[in-house]
């Protein structure tokens, strides 16, 4: 199974680092519309009303299934939190099991004929961050039948010891055969802003429909025969493995917009003990492993179903990113969405810690950086290697390198000439969106005073100067807000920084793009870190360089280490952040061997 998976990239965004104050929660998320008509997906604020939609899928995220609406429907109030359950001490996580774990005949609703609802608590090393509710309903429409599966995920970590809700959802729209039709995804983003994707399958394509900002989307290859959301809970019950033997299957990914291929092995039979005061459940062990996506390698996740029902009951896999092992245990629905009472501090687990401090780093000239990458084949290219930033001294036996980072301050009239951007780095995207009043009118405040002579360096300057006044770093549950909706709120972190910053950037006519790498934080305990940041990159004299908005110094120190660049354009998933999970996934260690002043 592949729940894991979908929240690798899902807790990323939750990664970036920047100095906040108290953020602000995001709202639950109320519906998602799928438009078999191909119109793409609606997002749906809790105060709105849908009417008239006749022939809509309506799928609700807070378990009721789905409907097909042909009268108006008033949203529903959020739900309250519920009281705490006990907990197992071997897991963190809520003690309660399953009201019935038996596959019983599907029941029939008004809406249609629920096929599984399971609920899920998740957790990490004993502690919870949130729930999964993962269901499917087979339903009727035009005299043909369907069934929808969906997956909403609702996972709370803690940033800089302030709480942060991120949530998301995917769906398939399935025949009777098992056969795709519609997948979905919905992602919060920003403050009342999520990424909503439709992708309708015609032939060999999914094809990705959208409206608005969310036209144009890049399709994506479909091979056939790929396994739906309703489906793949049952492959344990259908393929029947005896132990050892193995089946391949494809799934898509919405948050890279990917199909790919797993195998799942059948390991063998065991007896444990899932709940507290429950006797010992005969349970069939099976292990999924996903193909690599480039040199990102994914984690291989361990699912354990019910010798008899073959239903899922618990799932493992590895988790980085959160610094242990990630785990699903099924659940009531009351105790999976217990609220989140300790959660995981993201910065103490992601982070990479420095073995001395270096005062004054954003002012020095360059630092000498000795980087082990035990965990990766190719060490060498876990982090950028271009002018700014050179690998040296590579000793392949212990996986380690030297990284030689040097400041930028802007263009250097001693270095070569780069070749000049293509229009994937001015036009407007998703993302960086600034063919708009809002972000258009920003650009303006800030090129105001400059003189007509201001070359674009100088110009770029003046927005990293604004952005950096005029932002303000305490709205954390942004996971990847879009430039436009930045440009209304002027609050996020890092990664609205960026996305704002690099969009004024194109307003003005100047080439941009977003650096993602790791950032020099100083420790409380005079231990300091390198913590996953995001910042900016501008095209001048002929020359990609680096601008931070989060500190507005003209420039970047050697304090700044890059692992990738990004246009975004076309992008309507987080591909972009699979290299910053091939590095959380490395865990590399990084020493400090040499400071230039």
């Amino acid at each position: 199974m592949r729940i894991g998976l979908s929240s690798l990239l899902f807790l990323l965004t939750a990664s970036c680092f920047v100095a906040g104050q108290q953020p602000v929660l995001p709202p639950d998320p109320s519906k998602l519309v799928i438009r078999p008509g191909g119109k793409g997906a609606e997002s749906l604020g809790q105060e709105k009303v849908l009417g008239n939609k006749d022939g809509f899928l309506i799928i609700r995220p807070n378990g009721k299934g789905t409907t097909t609406t042909t009268q108006t429907t008033q949203v529903g109030e959020p739900q309250r939190p519920l009281p705490a359950p006990r907990t197992v001490p071997s897991t963190g996580l809520p003690a309660a099991p399953p009201p019935t774990i038996t596959q019983a005949d599907a029941k029939a609703t008004k809406d249609g004929k629920i096929v599984f609802d399971y609920w899920f608590a998740v957790g990490v090393d004993g502690q919870r961050i949130g729930y999964v509710n993962w269901a499917a309903k087979e339903m009727q429409q035009q005299d043909k039948t369907f069934v929808v599966g969906l997956r909403y995920l609702n996972l709370t970590v803690s940033r800089f010891g302030q709480p942060v809700t991120q949530w998301g959802e995917e769906s398939t729209v399935e025949g009777t055969a098992g056969d795709v039709l519609i997948a979905t995804m919905r992602q919060g983003l920003g403050k009342d802003q999520a990424l909503a994707i439709t992708g309708v399958v015609e032939g060999k394509t999914l094809k990705i429909k959208g409206d608005g900002a969310a036209e144009g989307a890049r399709d994506t290859p479909w091979p056939g025969d790929v396994v739906g959301l309703a489906r793949e809970p049952q492959l344990f019950r259908e393929l029947k493995l005896k132990p050892g033997e193995t089946h391949t299957f494809l799934s898509y990914i919405p948050t890279v917009n990917r199909v790919l291929q797993s195998t799942i092995t059948y390991e063998g039979e065991e007896s444990r003990v899932l709940w507290a005061n429950t006797p010992a459940r005969k349970l069939h062990r099976f292990v999924t492993r996903p193909e690599p996506i480039g040199k990102v390698k994914l984690p291989a996740s361990t699912t354990w179903v019910d010798a008899v029902t073959f239903e899922p009951l618990l799932l493992e896999t590895d988790f980085p990113a959160l610094g242990g092992r990630l785990v699903f245990l099924r659940s009531t629905r009351e105790a999976a969405m217990a609220p989140v009472t300790r959660p995981v501090e993201v910065f103490n687990v992601q982070s990479i810690q420095l073995n001395r401090e270096i005062p004054g780093i954003h002012s020095r000239a360059s630092v000498v950086y000795k980087v082990t990458v035990t965990r990766d084949d190719e060490p060498e290219t876990i982090f950028a290697n271009e002018s700014r930033q050179q690998v040296k001294n590579l000793d392949t036996p212990a996986k380690s390198f030297e990284l030689h980072v040097a400041a930028s301050h802007g263009p250097q009239a001693t270095a070569p000439a780069e070749p000049a951007p293509g229009k994937e780095f001015t036009s407007s995207n998703f993302f960086i969106n600034w063919d708009n009043d809002t972000v258009k009118a920003l650009t303006a405040k800030a090129l105001t005073g400059l003189a007509d002579t201001a070359t674009d360096w100088d110009r770029a300057v003046a927005i990293e100067r604004w952005v950096k006044g005029n932002m303000k770093a305490f709205e954390f549950s942004q996971a990847m807000a879009t430039s436009d909706n930045v440009a209304k709120t002027l609050s996020g972190d890092c990664t609205e920084y960026a996305m704002l910053a690099a969009a004024m950037a194109r307003a003005a006519g100047i080439p941009s793009r977003t650096a993602l790498g790791v950032v020099y934080a100083p420790g409380k305990d005079g231990k300091p870190f390198l913590a996953y940041h995001m910042w900016f990159e501008v095209f001048a004299g002929d020359q990609w360089v680096s601008l931070d908005a989060t500190l507005g110094r003209g420039g970047i120190g050697p304090g700044h280490i890059k692992i990738t660049d990004h246009s975004w354009h076309d992008e309507r998933s987080f591909a972009p952040l699979l290299p910053v999970l091939r590095s959380l996934s490395a865990k590399p260690m990084i020493e400090v061997v040499k400071v230039t002043p």
